[in-house]
């Protein structure tokens, strides 16, 4: 049972956090929420690899790709 919070070592654990907390934060329109999500994104890429997953793994790619972009184009009032 204690496999199932230790098999990718709590990264998985912390990046479903850190996206939360950045879509959490995007949706208060601070412009750091991406930031915040784009480090989870990088975490879910990881575990894309520890778990050999391509699915995961290249759409947390594309996912980092546009939280990036999206924090270039945004735009204060």
């Amino acid at each position: 049972m204690i496999e199932l919070f230790t098999k990718y070592y709590g990264i998985d654990i912390l990046a479903m956090l850190l996206t939360f907390l950045g879509i959490y934060t995007i949706g208060n329109k601070k412009r750091y929420g991406f930031i915040i999500a784009l480090l989870g994104n990088i975490l879910w890429t990881i575990i894309g690899i520890l778990s050999a997953s391509l699915g995961l793994l290249f759409a947390n790619s594309v996912l980092v790709i546009l939280y990036i972009r999206a924090y270039i184009l945004w735009k204060k009032k």
